[in-house]
């Protein structure tokens, strides 16, 4: 499975229930559930229709083993990245160069079995997970801000506004997550310097 085959998909599950208004979009009921993925630690990956922001927009559901499930946004994402980043470094580049592969076009799932079974003494979730539900948040934003969506993006594809910011963790130092999460939260870009792939970077 590849970053644009996650449209297919939600285009197959039963759509939400939505009002719609000239000044509002408000979701009355959400559409259905797949599940696209377990991970390594028993967690669940859902995709949930929820056509809350343009039509075929979809929200990505972690359930872990025994736990209440939710819906993880980028800021976990970005935090998770950072604590496997300081935990271990070596370790970490792989973690990064995942989420680059499948920037580039790799099938998700083979790209899985290089991160699996890595282990960090600092994470929220494996590193499977990780990269697996940060792809489905790559596709969101390319589904929204793309052709296919109702927003504008300054960049393309608009997934490079989540890349930058995941090239910033993998090149920060100890301490810059507080900038890179108020920056985030602000909905501004991470700089531009970031938009040089990793590949590129780390070539030598």
């Amino acid at each position: 499975m590849k970053v644009d085959d996650v449209f297919e998909i939600v285009q197959k599950i039963k759509p939400a229930e939505i009002k719609e208004t000239k000044k509002a979009r408000r979701v009355i009921k959400e559409g259905g559930r797949i599940l696209l993925y377990s991970g390594s630690n028993g967690t669940k990956v859902y995709i949930v229709r929820t056509d809350k922001i343009c039509t075929g927009d979809f929200k990505v559901v972690l359930q872990p083993e025994g736990r209440k499930e939710f819906a993880p946004t980028h800021v976990r994402l970005f935090f998770d990245l950072y604590l496997k980043r300081i935990s271990d470094e070596k370790h970490a580049r792989a973690v990064f160069l995942a989420f680059e592969r499948i920037n580039h076009g790799e099938d998700i799932n083979e790209v899985l079995d290089d991160v699996r079974g890595i282990n960090f003494s600092m994470e929220l979730d494996p590193p499977d997970v990780t990269v697996f539900y940060g792809s489905l948040l790559m596709a969101e934003q390319d589904w929204n801000y793309g052709s296919r969506g109702c927003k504008e993006s300054k960049l393309d594809p608009p997934r490079e506004f989540l890349m930058r910011f995941i090239r910033w963790i993998a090149q920060s130092e100890y301490g810059d997550i507080d900038k890179i999460i108020t920056t985030a939260v602000r909905n501004r870009p991470a700089p531009k310097k970031y938009g040089v792939s990793l590949f590129e970077l780390w070539k030598s």
